[in-house]
């Protein structure tokens, strides 16, 4: 018995000691509404579209536009391009295979960071930590005889629309992503 009690006891030391609380629940049980500011480098308001999107229909959190008990912050740290499918170019007159490659699919990756902060005290509940998504998308690459991409010059071109098309797939996945973890990390 008196070996139990002094498990018991240090058991109790080392919880409270790391902050831990019992019976205190998660923590969507104490908050009720979340905002949902522009995250920093979403130039078009895409993304922060997604999330206001997904959390209003995640159901933990009640999506407030103004004085949310939480606050959302999401930065946008990068995003990156890749290349990850390949094509031999062929020659305009002969139709015959050149040993160029010419990119035809890319995975654009997406890395951000996220909190979540107390509203009323500016306290950080969850996080920062860092959330990535990626989507893999086709295109036409068309090359000149000087390796200049032809709608390189200002027009809109196959790669230009197929890279900007690509964003809404991203940050939808990347909004899920997110939205999870707010209401999963507790």
């Amino acid at each position: 018995m008196r070996c139990l009690t002094f498990v018991l006891w240090g058991i109790m030391l080392t919880c409270t000691g790391c902050h831990y609380r019992f019976g205190q629940g998660d923590i969507p049980a104490h908050y009720k509404t979340i905002t949902i500011p522009y995250a920093n480098g979403d130039e078009d308001g895409r993304l922060t579209n997604a999330l206001v999107r997904k959390m209003s229909t995640s159901g933990n959190l009640e999506y407030c536009p103004n004085n949310g008990e939480l606050i959302l912050s999401v930065t946008i740290l990068k995003l990156r391009d890749r290349n990850i499918g390949f094509r031999y170019d062929r020659s305009r007159r002969k139709e015959e295979l050149l040993k160029t490659t010419i990119p035809t699919e890319t995975r654009r990756t997406i890395f951000t960071e996220v909190a979540v902060i107390e509203a009323c005290s500016d306290r950080v509940i969850v996080g920062p930590v860092r959330i990535s998504s990626n989507v893999d998308f086709d295109h036409d690459y068309y090359s000149s005889p000087n390796a200049i991409n032809i709608f390189s010059l200002g027009q809109l071109g196959n790669i230009d629309a197929a890279y900007d098309a690509s964003l809404n797939p991203l940050y939808d996945r990347l909004a899920e992503k997110i939205a999870d973890y707010v209401n999963n990390s507790w």
